[in-house]
């Protein structure tokens, strides 16, 4: 299989063929790609998989049929599941954290739980908080802490695990002007393979190389976001292009 972009020797990710089914709803319908370096954005409406889709790579729910594979271990295999785990990690949208921790503590227990020696998982920890501007507040009980510093303290503990795939799901929600940017802003220096899911088209276009657009659990587009913004109606303007080039997508798939 060769992505769209054609990177599939190099690629940290593979999905082939993936189906999600709740009894009657199939949430994931043969969805396949590969992913390799950089930032790639998943996006969709509400209800179109893409939480499902994070969730199975991830390898927090076995899909109905298909494959997923991370550095090249199958993440729902018997004996290739704890290495795939070790190289992946999911940064929630509404991450839960026991609030009588720190955020040092944290950070550093799941760093030790993706593989990393107990004596590297607290420096790791620290690089990992100062990296994402908590390195102040490493001390602080998480229950102390906003809805805005909790989600960088989930994206402290992926960094820290050292993963080649990184997967955020809607990494700005909640975010004030000034949080977003300091967000877009690190997620933009990250090394490696990262996948955010998001329905917030600025982000999309501030961080994006290639996008994935999902509707009613079909991949409807997959290429860069100069391609995606070239399907919007003429006449469209500038800033509206990437999200009528999608709702055009959406609509196409329907038709069809």
């Amino acid at each position: 299989m060769t992505s769209s972009s054609g990177r599939e020797m190099t690629s940290r990710a593979v999905v082939r063929g993936l189906v999600q089914e709740y009894g009657a709803v199939r949430a994931l319908d043969d969805v396949s790609f590969a992913l390799g370096e950089g930032i790639t954005a998943l996006i969709g409406a509400n209800g179109a998989g893409k939480s499902t889709l994070l969730t199975a790579v991830a390898g927090g729910r076995r899909p109905t049929a298909g494959s997923v594979e991370v550095a090249g271990h199958d993440v729902y295999g018997r004996r290739t599941r704890r290495p795939a785990l070790r190289r992946v990690a999911l940064v929630p949208q509404l991450p839960r954290f026991p609030s009588n921790l720190t955020a040092r503590e944290v950070v550093a227990y799941l760093a030790w739980m993706r593989g990393l020696p107990s004596g590297r998982a607290g420096q790791a920890a620290d690089d990992a908080l100062e990296r994402v501007g908590l390195e102040a507040r490493r001390s602080s009980k998480l229950g102390s802490l906003s809805g805005g510093m909790l989600r960088r303290v989930a994206l402290a503990q992926a960094l820290a695990g050292e993963v080649d795939v990184l997967l955020l799901d809607e990494p700005s929600t909640g975010l004030d002007p000034h949080q977003r940017r300091s967000m877009v802003d690190l997620l933009q220096t990250l090394p490696g393979t990262v996948l955010i899911s998001s329905h917030v088209m600025e982000d999309v276009a501030d961080l994006a190389e290639r996008i994935i657009a999902l509707h009613e659990g079909l991949v409807r587009f997959d290429g860069t976001p100069s391609a995606l913004a070239d399907r919007a109606p003429a006449g469209t303007t500038e800033h509206r292009r990437l999200e009528a080039g999608f709702l055009s997508v959406c609509l196409e798939g329907r038709a069809a």
